[in-house]
């Protein structure tokens, strides 16, 4: 991975971990990225929900994943969603390939062959290699051997029952929580 000082602007979290260099540098995850650019601030709380794999985890309220028909359309156009994003100045530390995954592991969640990453509903892009969004609910999300965008997704507090509200301890963006992405010095 290469690693581009793009401008001042660093948003918080846990993107940090896989960079290389020395320099301070900004960069995000695609659900962080987007949600900045739309405009939106994170809430501070979310929803306890119950992921495919039977843990509960905190999701923001009106999670969202774009469907597709085949992979790759997914990948063809999370591709494209971070080129996009690339071009207005954010360095993007996800993926395509970790983003687009199967919905095998959902159990009927999803109407489509193939979904996205979780993001925002605000964030939403218009595009049209997608076949329908989804709201992320209850086995939506963290299939085993899927990648859990721990920047969305986050362990429930011990003794959390499904629907209730609850913090989320990561971040997302200027809520001076740890999340989205985040400045790497060292």
């Amino acid at each position: 991975m290469s690693i581009r000082r793009t401008r001042s602007v660093s948003l918080s979290g846990i993107a940090a971990r896989r960079a290389t260099t020395r320099r301070t540098v900004a960069i995000a995850s695609i659900a962080g990225a987007t949600l900045a650019l739309s405009g939106c601030t994170a809430p501070d709380e979310g929803v306890v929900l119950e992921g495919a794999d039977g843990e509960r985890y905190v999701v923001p309220e009106g999670t969202e994943r774009p469907q597709y028909d085949s992979r790759e359309d997914c990948l063809a156009d999370v591709e494209e969603q971070i080129r996009l994003l690339e071009a207005q100045g954010e360095d993007i530390v996800d993926e395509p390939e970790d983003l687009c995954e199967s919905t095998e592991g959902y159990r009927g969640a999803y109407t489509h062959a193939w979904i996205g990453p979780l993001i925002f509903a605000a964030a939403r892009w218009n595009s049209p290699r997608v076949a329908a969004w989804a709201p992320v609910g209850n086995g939506g999300f963290a299939a085993p051997g899927s990648r859990l965008q721990a920047d969305m997704v986050q362990p429930a507090p011990a003794g959390s029952k499904v629907g209730e509200r609850a913090p989320l301890k990561g971040g997302f963006g200027t809520s001076g929580k740890s999340g989205f992405g985040e400045s790497a010095g060292g």
